[in-house]
């Protein structure tokens, strides 16, 4: 009983002793300091992960950004790729802008803080110069894809202009074949006709004394090429002819009760007129 009564006793004054621990201000000061040290812990640990977030965008954007400075010497051989390029280039001159707030405020937190948050400062402004760099570098590719614009805009007028000066060359020239062609049909066109006196006369081909007129109508004559031109066929045994052409240059032999009037040098033949009048009995 005696040895119950004294465990009671010790058990009683260590809680006695205990409580007061607790009620007394240097264990309360103890206590707020650990409960501070904790939440700065927090804070400091929650800033850094942030920092670390926002290094990670810009580290992310600079390497965008490489991408596109490479591709700024294989791209811009034509309108789509270089539309494509210059809008990657302001994309990423936007997400920069934002990157570059997003450190400006990080780095006013880091100046503020009485901790030691060295490495983080020199990495961001390592970042912060390097994004004003790229940011420079980005305002200069975009006036070199402007002047490359501009450029091939005075490049396809140039095309324009020589397309259609030959677009005018070779209707000149068409135009030109054509009359050449028609000046070159017009020569070497021919005519001719066989047909009794009375009916020359009738015609309007000879005069009343059945003398060839200088001034026939065409529309009575068969029209031909004097290049193809090797003979006329007439439908009688007797054919005269009676229009101006050298005796040396043709002959006419019948040849089945028909008169054939064969031309041995076109050239002579047809260099006093080029109309042939034949008259059949």
């Amino acid at each position: 009983m005696k040895k119950t009564l004294t465990i009671l006793s010790v058990a009683l004054v260590a809680l006695m002793l205990s409580s007061c621990v607790e009620k007394s201000k240097k264990y309360q000061q103890l206590l707020a300091e650990k409960e501070a040290v904790v939440l700065e812990n927090q804070n400091i640990e929650k800033e850094y992960n942030a920092a670390l977030g926002i290094i990670s965008d810009v580290e992310n954007n600079l390497s965008a950004f490489r991408e596109a400075e490479g591709l700024m010497l294989i791209k811009g051989e034509n309108n789509t790729q270089r539309d494509q390029l210059n809008s990657e280039l302001i994309q990423i001159k936007e997400q920069m802008a934002e990157n570059r707030a997003k450190l400006d405020s990080l780095s006013n937190v880091l100046e503020k803080s009485n901790k030691d948050r060295s490495y983080l400062r020199n990495t961001v402004k390592k970042l912060q110069a390097q994004l004003e760099e790229k940011e420079a570098t980005i305002v200069a590719m975009q006036e070199q894809l402007a002047q490359k614009d501009q450029e091939i805009a005075g490049l396809n007028t140039t095309v324009s202009n020589l397309n259609e000066d030959l677009s005018k060359v070779n209707a000149e020239k068409d135009e030109q074949s054509r009359l050449i062609a028609e000046q070159i049909t017009e020569m070497n066109t021919v005519y001719y006709i066989g047909a009794k006196k009375k009916e020359l006369k009738e015609q309007g081909i000879l005069t009343s004394k059945y003398i060839l007129r200088s001034e026939v109508p065409t529309e009575a004559f068969t029209k031909a090429d004097k290049r193809e031109l090797t003979e006329v066929v007439f439908e009688t045994k007797k054919a005269k002819v009676l229009s101006a052409h050298p005796t040396e240059s043709y002959t006419i032999v019948l040849k089945d009760n028909q008169s054939v009037l064969q031309i041995t040098n076109p050239e002579l033949f047809w260099s006093v007129t080029k109309y042939l009048v034949v008259v059949t009995k």
